[in-house]
């Protein structure tokens, strides 16, 4: 089966996935929370073969349930509890048998922030999810890069550990390209900037960071698209990839993403708009060079028009 073809359970099995907030316990207990049923009930049924996990028929209930866990139960007359619904899908921009790339929303940590949200997910953990509940097994992807919480566009996941070792070392070497889009305050200017100076964490100011001559190198070229009333949306190249390094840059050339309070950025903008709007890097079967690409994201897509930047 192609992994685009959704796996359904059988009829007559209820399928439940493992939240992160599930994770950690044993398979009965879990399974028992999961479908309403006592525990014993459970032991029983994986006794009978009906308890399955991951497409498995499973009859150790000992062993530890982790996030994106398909558990399948084949309750016959038991009246099992319906299953957690999956939030909206996150749109899947590249699949194959070594990368994932999604466009991710503005909102979505890309991996666990130091607080959350009860019940909140992050972008790692939904992909999880979501290719768990259509492949009817666990699926781990394996975080390459991050987006800060607020910022939209491409981010790319591993499906194995070699291909994350892999992409490591291509990131290493320079050979990936990253393009932005952003919405700035005040206009750079039609000729291209180049802003270079070290990034390193501002000591005032726990979070933020800062050029910073003891920090480390940083390259970024900016280019105007268009500019109107006050705002200019940009292409940022980052020849680099330090911590909030387009913020940082942009900030520091005297133009910050609109919307980013924490870089200077104002005006009556609703978030940042920054957009990771193009990955390039050479792909890990056959050297062949893959281009991923993120659609504008609407609200921002909104914003230029009403503001004449398009």
């Amino acid at each position: 089966m192609s992994r685009s073809a959704e796996e359904a359970p059988r009829p007559g099995v209820v399928r439940y996935l493992v939240f992160p907030d599930q994770a950690g316990r044993r398979l009965d207990q879990g399974a028992a929370e999961l479908s309403g049923l006592p525990r014993r009930r459970v032991r029983a049924l994986a006794d009978d073969g009906r308890l399955w996990l991951n497409g498995k028929v499973v009859r150790v209930v000992s062993r530890q349930l982790r996030t994106a866990d398909v558990v399948d139960i084949l309750g016959g007359d038991d009246a099992l509890a319906s299953p957690r619904s999956l939030p909206t899908a996150l749109a899947v921009i590249h699949e194959d048998g070594w990368l994932v790339a999604i466009d991710k929303p503005p909102g979505l940590a890309s991996q666990p922030p130091r607080q959350r949200a009860a019940g909140e997910l992050t972008a790692q953990e939904h992909l999880a999810l979501q290719i768990a509940a259509r492949d009817g097994r666990r699926f781990e992807p394996l975080l390459i890069h991050r987006l800060d919480r607020l910022t939209t566009g491409v981010l790319l996941f591993a499906r194995q550990h070699d291909a994350s070792r892999a992409l490591a070392r291509t990131w290493a070497e320079g050979r990936v390209d990253k393009r932005y889009l952003a919405v700035v305050c005040g206009d750079p200017g039609e000729a291209l900037r180049v802003v270079d100076g070290p990034i390193g964490p501002d000591s005032a100011a726990p979070g933020r960071y800062r050029v910073n001559r003891d920090g480390r190198p940083a390259r970024t070229d900016v280019k105007r698209l268009a500019a109107s009333g006050g705002y200019a949306l940009v292409e940022v190249h980052p020849l680099t990839g330090r911590t909030h390094q387009v913020r940082v840059h942009l900030a520091h050339a005297g133009f910050p993403v609109a919307g980013d309070p924490l870089y200077g950025g104002g005006g009556r903008v609703p978030r940042p708009f920054l957009h990771a709007s193009t990955l390039a890097l050479p792909h890990l079967k056959g050297r062949k060079r893959l281009r991923l690409d993120a659609p504008m994201p609407p609200d921002m897509a909104a914003f230029l028009a009403s503001h004449n930047l398009v």
